[in-house]
Parts: C-alpha cells; structure tokens; sequence
C-alpha cells in the first residue's frame, strides 16, 4: 500500500509532500483547499499507462472540453512550460510527469470560389505526454488532437507495460447506473451480505435483494420488493461505495466528499462497514471531507479499535499554493474536534 505522495505544479497546487499513509486515509479541509486536487494526483499516478486519464480528472469534475486551451487548465498558474510530475511510492517508486505539447504548420488555402484568401492559420496536432517510470525503468504514453477536428483522437499506450493496479474515483456525484454489473457479480458469488449490511444502515428492514430488467429491487418486508431508486441517495451511495470496494480488490478506492448524501447520524456506522470492507477486500481508501460529522464517524468507529490502520490529515494551502498536510492521531483529532478549532 502507498505511503507517500509528491505533487508539483499540478492544478492550484505548486508543491506538496505528505507522508504516512495508512489503510484508511481521511482529508479534511476547507473548501478549495486542495483536496480534490490531491485525489486526483492519486488517481492519475495509479494508472500512469493511460493517456485518456488527465482528460477524465476534467470530466469528473463536468468538465468535458479537450481543446488546447482546456488542458492548460490542469497546469498550475496555466503554464504548460513547467511539466506536471506527481510521485507515489510503496515497495515501488511511480513518476509521472505530464507534458503538453503543440505542433504548428503555416498554411496558406487559395480558393478561386471564395474571396477571402486565408493564411497563417494554425493547423497540426496538440496533445499530451506522459514520461513514466516504475522504479528506473522508463516508459511513455500519449493523447494526441487534430486541431482541425478534436473528436479525432490518437491514443499511444506504453509499450511492455500492464498497469496492475485497480483503482476507481468515486466523485460527489456517483453514478449508480455504473454499480450494476458489479453488482451482478457480487450475487454470483454469494457475497449479497456485503451490501445488505451496508443498506441497514438505511432502512433496518432490508433483507435482501434481486435484479431483474437491469434492476435492483429491495425486499424490505412489504408485499413486493421495491426499487433501490426508492430508498434514496443515500442507499443507492452505500450500495455504489460497496460495489466500488468489491471491485477495488487489492487496489485504492478514492471517495471525495464522503458525507454527501447521507445523514449525520450514520456517519459512524457507515464508516464501520467501509473500515471493515477495505480489510476484507485488502483495499486502501483516500477519503475527503469537510464536514465535522464525517470526522466524528470516523473517530467514534475506530477510537480504541483499529488505530493502527487509519491517518487523518488536515490540509492547508499556503500564500504561496504549497499544500500542507497535518497528521492527527485519533487521539488528537478527538481533542481538535471537541475544541472545535481545528476543523471549522
């Protein structure tokens, strides 16, 4: 599992370092602090062979333009002259660095039909680079655009390199419609258990569930069993969190804004049910917040119980955009929150 991420000149961010990661990572902070940023740093260097990933940071963040001017946008203070490198490290030390690059030709179009005579126009390609490397050894990978039509992409995918990690974002706003097929296999190997603990949190009465037309349904002790879509945000969330986590087996599951969509008084539970998935499936999870209640789940779940396997993290941005990281045990988070300083 990664212990230790460095970020440079990705986003708002100039510099960060932080160390001491765990099983179960929490970020908690003001807003536009840095904590999306960072998980998506996490979520670009788990899949360092992938081109298309600078561009789907954007969309999870509804953002879905990819002319050259848009991917400036990742690059801090908009200058694409200075790379994006980001370095994660466990047993293994990933770098990647992300560079945008343009190519210009001058052409001059005549045509006798039409009297406007166009020249200097910039035509050619524009894309990204990626230089990696898993340990010393080096690889490359690329995302090229047509300026002249953008939906005409050039992938290039590194070459003798599998990516092994699995790993998913999960943004504010889930799609449950992504759950289902996970959903299925989870049946299949009867491991229904897995989500029926995590939807008593909502509704004590759930029993079980089945599909059927590409739908859950929900027995809840009624004459029928009801659709998911029913029961609220917050189930269908409890049920694409789970699903996520069964299908993150071995890998890192990143969860920005944990508390959105669920009520305050479940906090606790739910992270006792995340805590225990994440072991059962040897998942490491990055977690964000801003929200107290979020923070007091967490502390109240595991105080006494499984210290040794969770890092909470404060982060502040400083004058000069270096993200800082402080670490609380679950000790001093429990201080800081009773004193109400640290987090509001």
């Amino acid at each position: 599992m990664f212990n230790k991420i460095k970020i440079e000149r990705f986003r708002g961010i100039h510099y960060a370092s932080i160390e001491g990661f765990k099983q179960i990572n929490l970020f908690f902070g003001k807003n536009n602090c840095g904590k999306s940023s960072l998980l998506e740093s996490l979520f670009l260097a788990s899949g360092l062979s992938n081109p298309l990933l600078p561009i789907n940071v954007n969309f999870i963040r509804d953002y879905g333009k990819s002319n050259f001017n848009d991917l400036i946008l990742n690059f801090y203070n908009l200058d694409s002259k200075q790379p994006i490198s980001i370095q994660l490290i466990d047993g293994e030390i990933r770098n990647l660095n992300i560079t945008l690059f343009k190519e210009n030709q001058e052409n001059i179009t005549l045509n006798t039909d039409n009297a406007n005579i166009l020249s200097n126009v910039e035509e050619g390609k524009y894309g990204l680079k990626l230089d990696f490397q898993i340990n010393d050894t080096p690889f490359y990978a690329q995302l090229e655009f047509d300026t002249k039509d953008t939906k005409n992409v050039n992938r290039v995918i590194a070459n003798n390199y599998t990516e092994s990690l699995q790993c998913v974002y999960l943004s504010p706003k889930f799609d449950f419609k992504t759950s289902i097929q996970g959903l299925k296999k989870i049946q299949e190997n009867k491991d229904e258990h897995f989500i029926i603990e995590g939807l008593k949190l909502i509704e004590p009465r759930v029993k079980d569930f089945v599909f059927t037309d590409n739908e859950m349904l929900v027995d809840i002790g009624l004459e029928k069993r009801i659709p998911i879509n029913m029961m609220g945000d917050g189930a269908r969330k409890i049920v694409s969190l789970l699903t996520t986590m069964y299908d993150c087996k071995d890998g890192m599951l990143l969860i920005d804004e944990i508390s959105n969509g669920f009520h305050y008084s479940v906090m606790c539970d739910l992270w006792k049910v995340l805590i225990d998935a994440a072991i059962k499936n040897n998942t490491q999870l990055f977690v964000t917040t801003h929200d107290i209640d979020s923070i007091k789940g967490l502390r109240d779940s595991a105080l006494n119980k499984k210290e040794d396997l969770i890092a909470t993290f404060k982060l502040l941005k400083t004058n000069d955009d270096e993200l800082k990281a402080y670490h609380y045990s679950l000790e001093s988070l429990d201080y800081s929150i009773n004193q109400e300083i640290e987090v509001r």
